[in-house]
């Protein structure tokens, strides 16, 4: 067969295998409706905190209360005496501390400087930063309201004390990004690697179908073509019926034109084809392709150091995890459609055609033993197997 007429077989046994168009058609459409809904309110409030007071002053219960009114944070105690973990342990939901020493007033009076010790549970970066970030605002409005009395007794022009205060003035920056990270950054990541994920499952049924009825590949190069150009065209409309339907559905703004979209995307799904066509090689049943390459992504997610940093990994997964497709893709997407910058594309061209090339020889060396296999196959009739 030539290179249309094969395009438009093997598009028609996609559509018409059930399994194949439900990894590619149903399960994008169910995850992009329920994977999201966990971080729809993606603003933690309410961390629990214990607060070690060992101050005992009017001032130190006023500076508990402006903590508690914190929409971020929720005291669950008051205790004396320093921090200690026996106390921690007793109050397991809570999530951050803060300790007030001896005589944190006495010394503000006397223009003393007081250290204050807080902290949270570093189990979870998204609580951790949340607590830290609403601690150190609470504790620079309370050392702004010292300094602009000490400027008052100096200065009587409450104008110019307040322009004096300013030098003084507090500024936190947030350890992470506590309001939108997981929804504009973790979910988009998800969606990308399922992008991956369900082209190299559909594709590697497609591919296996053959073994299981002994039927021929035929032309290995216009097959090869075909799977290209047909699970390109419907990973480009996966990408966008992701980032143009599901993600603004969920509130997620999408600054970024549709040319530039797919321009950062094609070598991705290039990649991803490629390296299925590679994973899928030797397989010879169709279940095969979900048995073997759905445990593959959580690993690859973790790899592509959206969640954890890349530069903190084992130089050898550094090394092996670049390579991957889905940690190019999900990098290049969100920082060409969130973060505004233009990712290296010939880094992604680089890994599509290693896996290209590779896909390719692939499929070529196995040309003749199917064929045989084939003509077999049609002289003695269907196999019972």
């Amino acid at each position: 067969m030539n290179l249309i007429s094969t395009f438009l077989h093997e598009q028609y046994w996609l559509f018409r295998h059930k399994g194949a168009a439900i990894l590619l058609f149903a399960a994008p459409l169910i995850y992009s409706l329920f994977y999201p809904l966990p971080y729809q309110f993606a603003v933690v409030e309410e961390v629990p905190l214990i607060v070690w007071n060992n101050d005992f002053s009017a001032e130190s219960r006023s500076w508990i209360a402006k903590l508690d009114a914190s929409p971020e944070l929720r005291v669950v105690a008051q205790l004396a005496g320093e921090p200690n973990k026996a106390q921690w342990q007793q109050y397991g939901d809570a999530q951050a501390f803060v300790y007030f020493p001896p005589n944190s007033r006495d010394k503000l009076v006397h223009q003393q400087q007081v250290n204050v010790a807080y902290g949270a549970k570093a189990d979870n970066f998204l609580v951790y930063s949340t607590a830290s970030r609403a601690i150190g605002l609470v504790l620079a409005d309370i050392n702004e309201n010292w300094s602009l009395q000490y400027l008052y007794l100096n200065d009587k022009n409450a104008v110019t004390a307040e322009q004096y205060a300013k030098p003084i003035d507090s500024s936190v920056v947030p350890l992470f990004n506590d309001h939108s990270s997981y929804m504009q950054y973790l979910v988009p990541a998800v969606f990308i690697l399922i992008v991956q994920q369900v082209l190299m499952m559909s594709l590697g049924m497609q591919w296996s179908y053959r073994f299981e009825l002994n039927r021929p590949i035929g032309n290995a190069f216009a097959l090869w073509n075909a799977h290209l150009w047909i699970y390109t065209l419907h990973g480009l409309a996966l990408i966008l019926f992701f980032f143009r339907w599901a993600l603004p559905q969920q509130g997620v703004e999408i600054n970024i034109d549709n040319r530039l979209l797919l321009h950062t995307a094609l070598p991705f799904i290039v990649a991803s084809i490629g390296f299925g066509m590679v994973l899928t090689h030797l397989m010879r049943k169709q279940e095969s392709a979900i048995v073997w390459l759905l445990p593959t992504s959580i690993p690859m997610l973790l790899l592509s150091g959206i969640s954890w940093p890349s530069f903190a990994m084992n130089e050898g997964l550094q090394a092996a995890a670049i390579w991957l497709p889905s940690t190019w893709g999900i990098n290049a997407l969100i920082d060409a459609v969130f973060l505004h910058q233009m990712p290296d594309i010939m880094i992604g061209w680089r890994t599509a055609l290693f896996w290209l090339s590779l896909s390719l020889w692939l499929r070529l060396t196995v040309t003749d033993d199917m064929t045989a296999a084939g003509d077999n196959a049609a002289e003695t009739g269907p196999s019972t197997v």
